[in-house]
């Protein structure tokens, strides 16, 4: 019997492109409620801007209505709020690394409860008692939000029910409430937001999103989960969704120093060190997690269709130039210009002016309708081409439709 898994990737206002995903899956119907996308898993595991998008799934708002949740200025900054004053510290900081925080982490915690209210206000609810509301409607869902705890240094598992067994020890149940976790998950440090969350529950403590700990892509986090309740690693299928990945070529001695379709070579230094270090959470290790969640489910193996060679599908939209077929190097996909490929490239995770998340929306017209490229789970390394998973979306959509 197949065990499925849902993983949404972190990257605020790019979680947008998740929300697109899950709607082409449900035949673009805006009214198909967040618990008809749930009854199809037995576990979703979130981080960050993902945790909200599962959150509004787990309060059973409508797909329309979560993708508008994204799209709305107003929306978007009742959790990007800035801060009401910045250390003199961070202030020095940002002033000469160009590093340093956007917004207030308190804020957020208001804005997320205020938009988990309606219509369930499944945000005030624990995970375990959001659990028990969906077994009552024959929904038998495990849930895991990823975390980092800042005092203790460590990662950090909210679930809806304790892990336990001799072989992997005990993962326990969480307390605090939905709104909470989504909170703890979300809160990027550094460039993002200006201190750790905090809330009050039976264990409190401080908390930065996920991604620190590795799991910006849970997709591995929560294979290892299914397989600590017990479940057979082939009996697993994973749909892993991101939130776009920008994938540059390394410039060439021929390739423009201005072209913004490679990536240039840095100057290492503290200023440049900072800001790598702030966005890294969304770089490797996560990219890897899906290839990890690969083998750990069999590396394929077994599996009776041709259209597809892994127990996991990845769909993400890669942000990369693609091969011009007449002069040979590189162009923006889909018809867009340089300057709109740059301006997407070079968008934080917490895009929150509108016209930085309608190209967000746009780029992800591309990728649904195959001119921009999907994720493979592996790629190889000269060609780009897929090794295992899938290059374009439509594929990969039809390869967890044969596996599913």
């Amino acid at each position: 019997m197949k065990y499925r898994i849902l993983a949404l990737d972190g990257g605020g206002s790019w979680a947008v492109l998740q929300v697109r995903a899950l709607l082409d899956i449900y035949g673009n119907d805006d009214t198909i409620t967040g618990h008809k996308v749930l009854g199809d898993f037995q576990l979703a595991a979130a981080n960050s801007g993902g945790s909200i998008v599962l959150g509004e799934l787990l309060n059973d708002a409508p797909l329309g209505q979560i993708r508008d949740f994204f799209l709305s200025q107003e929306k978007r900054d009742s959790i990007f709020v800035p801060p009401p004053r910045i250390a003199l510290g961070d202030r020095l900081i940002k002033l000469i690394a160009q590093a340093g925080p956007q917004y207030n982490a308190d804020k957020k915690l208001i804005g997320l409860r205020a938009a988990l209210s309606a219509p369930n206000n499944a945000g005030a609810r624990t995970l375990p008692q959001i659990a028990a509301d969906l077994a009552a409607k024959n929904i038998h869902l495990h849930i895991l939000i990823t975390s980092f705890d800042y005092d203790r240094r460590r990662a950090v598992f909210f679930r809806s029910a304790t892990v336990s067994s001799p072989s992997w020890g005990t993962g326990d149940t969480s307390t605090a409430t939905l709104a909470d976790a989504i909170h703890a998950s979300s809160n990027a440090p550094v460039n993002y937001f200006d201190k750790p969350a905090e809330f009050p529950s039976d264990f409190p403590g401080r908390y930065w999103d996920g991604g620190i700990a590795g799991y910006n892509n849970p997709v591995a986090a929560g294979v290892v989960e299914a397989i600590g309740l017990g479940v057979q690693p082939t009996d697993i299928v994973a749909l892993s969704i991101g939130t776009g990945l920008v994938q540059l070529p390394l410039a060439r001695p021929n390739d423009p120093p201005s072209s913004p379709l490679v990536q240039q070579k840095d100057d290492p230094g503290t200023k440049v060190d900072l800001k790598k270090l702030a966005t890294a959470i969304v770089d490797d290790p996560p990219d890897a997690a899906s290839f990890v969640a690969h083998v750990l489910t069999g590396s394929g193996a077994g599996l009776n269709t041709p259209a597809s060679n892994s127990r996991i599908v990845r769909m993400n939209p890669l942000v990369a130039p693609v091969v011009d077929l007449h002069g040979g190097g590189w162009i923006a996909p889909g018809g867009w210009t340089e300057d709109q490929f740059h301006q997407l490239a070079n968008l934080n995770l917490d895009a929150v002016q509108q016209e930085d998340v309608d190209a967000i929306n746009a780029y992800g017209d591309l990728w649904l309708t195959n001119l921009a490229r999907n994720q493979a789970i592996r790629s190889n390394g000269a060609t780009r081409k897929a090794e295992i998973g899938q290059d374009s979306y439509s594929v990969a959509k039809a390869a967890w439709f044969a596996i599913r």
